[in-house]
């Protein structure tokens, strides 16, 4: 049997630990370092599933890059906030998992089947840019 004082002792230890990779933490997942910021491909593929939450959206696609006869494989698309994706007039409700959709955004640099979602091109035609104006 744990007592008191062992247990208050390892939850202020699991609090401090947290507390100290929490900043690290915070920063690298803003961090977009590890994407080309010179180049950019599109993705074609069939959504799998999709994250609107913040800070950042994400998509699974299954898909392969365009004009290729590569094999299709599984690709995590990060966007942009999903307030900032609704502003351009893509939804939550607007796309579901097996609907076609191109992406196109900036490549990982070690070859990772990852986007930094740029733009998108829907299910029905309609293109939508993301990159800076």
């Amino acid at each position: 049997m744990t007592s008191l004082r062992t247990f208050v002792t390892r939850a202020a230890l699991v609090g401090a630990l947290a507390g100290a990779t929490a900043p690290a933490t915070v920063f690298a997942h803003h961090s977009q370092s590890q994407f080309e910021p010179e180049k950019s491909i599109s993705i074609e593929g069939t959504l799998k599933q999709a994250s609107w939450s913040n800070p950042h959206t994400l998509f699974v696609i299954v898909g392969k890059p365009a004009g290729t006869s590569d094999a299709p494989q599984e690709w995590t698309i990060e966007g942009p906030t999903p307030r900032q994706l609704e502003a351009k007039g893509w939804g939550k409700g607007v796309s579901k998992a097996g609907d076609k959709l191109t992406f196109e955004g900036k490549p990982r640099r070690d070859g990772q089947p990852e986007l930094l979602l740029t733009g998108v091109t829907l299910a029905d035609g309609k293109a939508i840019s993301f990159k800076p104006e």
